[in-house]
């Protein structure tokens, strides 16, 4: 499906689908290096707001899902306990790691008062 987008539009649509830790500004700076950072702030944030943008976007998310529960197929086992996993920690959330923490402190008092009124006193 074209969506009606121009090729670099797509371009930066893959890196955001494709790595969605980056932030928008950073994938249309990859593909527009001389832009300025608000130029690349502005123009990304039109990008994602458009609604062929984001069904674009939807499309590789829905792709993505498939390719998951696919895997859990998979004649390994490392790659089925994996897609097992990430099917889990996105439905249901990463389980709670609990860490026992225990920590000695000490606690040292100094009285500097006498020993200070003693150097008053003496010229």
């Amino acid at each position: 499906m074209n969506h009606g987008l121009k090729p670099n539009s797509k371009a930066i649509l893959d890196i955001i689908a494709a790595q969605p830790t980056r932030n928008a500004s950073a994938a249309y700076k990859e593909i527009h290096p001389t832009a300025s950072d608000i130029t690349a702030r502005t123009n990304a944030y039109k990008l994602t707001a458009k609604p062929t943008a984001q069904i674009y976007l939807q499309e590789h998310t829905d792709r993505a899902r498939e390719t998951i529960v696919e895997l859990l197929n998979s004649d390994k086992d490392d790659i089925r306990l994996r897609s097992a996993t990430d099917i889990l920690d996105r439905t249901h959330g990463k389980a709670k790691q609990i860490t026992e923490v225990t920590s000695t402190g000490i606690t040292l008092n100094i009285d500097l008062t006498s020993s200070l009124d003693d150097s008053l006193l003496t010229p």
